[in-house]
């Protein structure tokens, strides 16, 4: 699941792409053929609109809309195709209804042929339980911001507070997902420490501008740091409702003595 993130940089740089093309219209035409026969009518546009996204993907991914199984990028693209149709669906309201991979092989019936690619083996799409999904989207928003400070071996932000405020997301994300690495490694945890390892290496670099250095970038925190960060809030959060349970208690406990008073008068 986690392979396509050794490429990330091209998936991140095709999703920036996709939003910018223009679905053709016959297989617009197909989306929404798709869409009207297989989901009831409060369903029909955002099963349109996934397909739509999904074949704007595919296209930023593949201009010369051709792919084999034999492609070098086959599963890795597969991999990442089935990342998003996942996310999509959790964005949306239908996604406890219907399977995302009935969803892509219905769809599939409608736009391989114009998309001309190879009819998959029934094993690239499935659907992520929402605790793996929610891992990897903490990568992909790692990613996304890394890519807005350095791209294409050189510093990309336009100023420093740009820079440092793509800066503090990456560390706020970084900070979601190690604080899920304590001890075991798991593909999502060395993913993650390949990403801190991509992260410090940007840090230690020379290639600056003259408005912002790399070693400005904020240091990624530790896994303890992290942790004990996460147990103050939460520490916090349950000082909170302990003190509105204990207020409300007390309210109530006023107004029934005030209500016991006013009756024994």
């Amino acid at each position: 699941m986690y392979k396509f993130f050794e490429d990330i940089g091209r998936y991140i740089e095709a999703e920036n792409k996709a939003e910018g093309i223009t679905t053709p219209h016959d297989i617009s035409k197909e989306c929404d053929s798709f869409s009207k026969v297989g989901y009831k009518l409060e369903n029909i546009s955002i099963a349109k609109e996934i397909c739509e996204k999904f074949v704007k993907r595919y296209i930023s991914l593949n201009p010369s809309m051709k792919m084999s199984t034999s492609d070098p990028n086959y599963k890795n693209e597969w991999a990442f195709f089935n990342y998003w149709l996942n996310y999509e669906f959790n964005k949306n309201t239908f996604n406890k209804h219907i399977y995302v991979k009935d969803f892509y092989n219905d769809m599939e019936n409608y736009v391989n042929v114009k998309l001309n690619y190879a009819v998959l083996t029934n094993d690239e799409i499935f659907d992520i339980n929402k605790g793996e999904l929610d891992k990897m989207h903490i990568l992909f928003n790692l990613y996304s911001n890394y890519y807005k400070i350095y791209s294409n071996d050189e510093i990309i932000c336009s100023q420093k507070p740009i820079c440092l405020d793509y800066s503090k997301k990456c560390v706020q994300e970084y900070k979601n997902g190690i604080i899920k690495c304590p001890e075991i490694k798991s593909d999502f945890c060395n993913a993650i420490e390949e990403f801190e390892n991509k992260y410090e290496t940007l840090k230690k670099s020379t290639k600056s501008k003259d408005y912002f250095n790399p070693n400005e970038l904020i240091s990624l925190p530790s896994y303890q740091e992290a942790f004990n960060e996460y147990q103050s809030e939460l520490n916090k959060r349950i000082a909170i409702v302990t003190i509105s349970i204990i207020c409300s208690i007390f309210g109530i406990i006023l107004i029934l003595f005030y209500l016991y008073k006013v009756q024994r008068n």
